[in-house]
């Protein structure tokens, strides 16, 4: 890719030499930093932006502002609506504008451009920091800058991108000299497919730590057990802690599911009350009501009334997919098995009506609210299991339908949206995953190797979403206090800026199938460092774990919260801290202990291969 490179400097003078840059202060300052520009004569007009788990595609999308949660207007209720997103650092829809962001905002400090038409790729990945200060990202349409440290003109907090920035530089000595790492890769690539294997195979290159020892033990699943049975049991189904019931994102099924794979005899009689509570409440069109609290229906839409009825077509697909291995594997009810094939033909009718799952469907008739997003790629999984338990060939046909159109739709254009309900059309890791997980359910249903193919593509862009080396926290944070090595911590989505421990909601167990199917050492390295990460975060008797308030209070014994807050976007006093308050990341934790932790092939597997370096680079 063709590109011009230029430095420039503030209190001193660099210079830039290919493969670091050098920087010599030529007086005392409080307030030294440098730069390096990329300008791109060539610049393509439609040019794939791409910054790791932050910005894909530019995020070129038109904005809703307001408060937070966001909700969809009146006029983006449409089969195939124009997607949208919040304020978050993005380019306008014609390419317009600055992305503004930190090396803290990203899975890995990098910034990538794709040229569709000259079918070239370029990647700059950095070090995390310079002098102890985050490193910046500057892009605009043709010109990319990287800052030692970030001077961003404006910072991001939750759904307002314009919020003013505190950033400064850094304090240097006449004749202090600094030097930073850069490792440029400019490449050949036919598809932005092809983009993300090289990088996944490079995502390493310049920051790579090994993930923390592998501390799976009994006491603390017990922990994580108690608490969701002490704290998130109503007497009828497991929920979050406020014990609302929801089929999906991130509820009861998949805490039931986890249950009954891992769980004590009390706590699988917790499982099974909860699958007869969400049979048993199911709407004329045979979906699970997705949400239940206060002893009545609400629906995903908010409070909003042209949302009303609205159904978050994930948590549908995540509750049928659930329900489906708990009948394949742990236990058989006619009731459920009924539910089961109610909600399967649901999804079914839908295809069939629409060509596609959408991603909010009116939970009583059908009908499609707001189309346009990946929210339904589970649905393809779920279709796929329904087929092998249920033996009835129209359910995989549709599975593979829609598999092949959300991967044209979605994993060849390099983003994923639709997975969380709060987030628009945020790019995120949720849909990402479940598109990998879809792929290899249709591989193992079909035994054709394309499926295989598109779950290592998928894969490739879900690991653009996960962190390969130890973010250095601030001095005095309860992260830094603890340790916490974020290799594998997962990052959420655009909107939502943290990374959390574990996949939402999910073990992993179809990246590990895919590793055994394919024999991709680099695969599994991936599995590891994310199953590596999640046991860091839960609170327990012997390594407490404190929130970020005034005034900490200490999470009770098996509370894992979502946020590993490398970003500043809640609040520089939130960086590398937490709430206090329970999260989705102990049902995680639970289907991992269910599903790979007692795989004896799995234990064999991270034992031996899960100490070897399988990455490149």
């Amino acid at each position: 890719m063709q590109y011009e490179c230029s430095v420039s400097a503030c209190g001193g003078r660099a210079v830039w030499d290919g493969k670091k840059i050098c920087f010599s202060a030529d007086r005392d300052t409080q307030d030294a930093h440098f730069a390096l520009t990329f300008g791109f004569p060539a610049w393509e007009r439609d040019a794939f932006v791409f910054l790791p788990a932050c910005v894909y595609d530019g995020n070129r999308m038109e904005k809703r502002y307001g408060e937070y949660p966001f909700s969809y207007l009146p006029s983006d209720l449409s089969e195939h609506p124009a997607p949208v997103i919040s304020d978050i650092p993005a380019l306008s829809p014609d390419g317009s504008g600055r992305i503004e962001v930190t090396a803290a905002d990203l899975s890995v400090p990098c910034f990538g451009i794709y040229y569709r038409e000259k079918k070239e790729g370029l990647l700059v990945f950095t070090e995390q920091a310079c002098k102890g200060k985050n490193i910046g990202f500057s892009v605009e349409s043709g010109r990319a800058v990287v800052q030692f440290p970030a001077m961003r003109g404006n910072a991001y907090r939750m759904g307002n991108s314009t919020y003013p920035s505190s950033d400064s530089g850094f304090s240097a000595s006449v004749g202090e000299a600094v030097t930073s790492l850069l490792s440029i890769l400019s490449f050949a690539c036919d598809s932005l497919p092809a983009f993300f294997e090289v990088f996944f195979e490079n995502r390493r290159c310049l920051l790579s730590d090994a993930p923390a020892p592998l501390s799976y033990t009994e006491a603390l699943k017990e922990a994580l057990e108690g608490h969701m049975n002490r704290d998130c049991f109503d007497g009828r189904y497991y929920a979050e802690m406020n014990k609302n019931f929801k089929c999906g994102w991130v509820g009861g099924p998949l805490t039931a599911l986890a249950m009954l794979g891992c769980g004590s005899e009390a706590s699988k009689e917790n499982a099974e009350k909860t699958l007869d509570f969400m049979c048993a409440h199911t709407s004329p069109e045979g979906f699970f009501y997705s949400f239940y609290a206060d002893g009545r229906v609400l629906y995903d839409g908010g409070r909003a009334p042209h949302m009303d009825k609205a159904m978050l077509v994930r948590k549908n697909a995540d509750g049928l997919m659930a329900l489906l291995k708990v009948l394949m594997w742990y236990r058989e009810k006619p009731a459920w098995r009924e539910a089961a094939k109610k909600c399967a033909d649901g999804f079914l009718r839908a295809f069939d009506r629409y060509g596609h799952f959408g991603h909010f469907l009116n939970i009583e008739n059908g009908d499609m609210m707001v189309g346009g997003s990946a929210s339904g790629a589970s649905a393809i999984g779920a279709l796929a299991l329904a087929y092998r338990y249920l033996g009835e060939e129209k359910y995989l046909a549709a599975a593979a339908l829609a598999g092949e159109k959300y991967y044209r739709d979605f994993a060849e254009r390099g983003m994923t949206y639709g997975g969380p309900s709060d987030a628009l059309c945020a790019p995120d890791s949720e849909s990402a995953y479940a598109i990998v997980e879809s792929m290899v359910l249709l591989y193992e249903s079909t035994k054709e190797t394309k499926w295989l193919e598109y779950a290592k593509y998928c894969l490739y862009y879900l690991s653009s979403w996960v962190m390969p080396y130890a973010f250095s926290f601030p001095n005095g944070c309860e992260f830094e206090r603890l340790s916490v090595n974020t290799v594998g911590s997962v990052f959420a989505n655009a909107q939502n800026k943290h990374s959390a421990p574990g996949l939402c909601t999910a073990s992993g167990g179809a990246i590990y199938r895919l590793y055994r199917y394919t024999g991709d050492k680099r695969i599994f390295s991936l599995l590891c460092d994310i199953v590596s990460f999640m046991p860091q975060c839960v609170s327990t008797g012997e390594r407490p774990i404190y929130s970020w308030d005034d005034v900490p209070t200490r999470l009770s014994e098996g509370w894992i919260c979502e946020r590993v807050n490398t970003s500043d976007w809640e609040g520089e006093k939130c960086v590398g801290g937490v709430f206090a308050y329970p999260c989705w990341p102990a049902t995680s934790l639970l289907l991992t202990y269910a599903e790979l932790m007692q795989d004896e092939k799995f234990l064999h597997d991270i034992k031996t291969i899960g100490k070897e370096n399988a990455y490149a680079g």
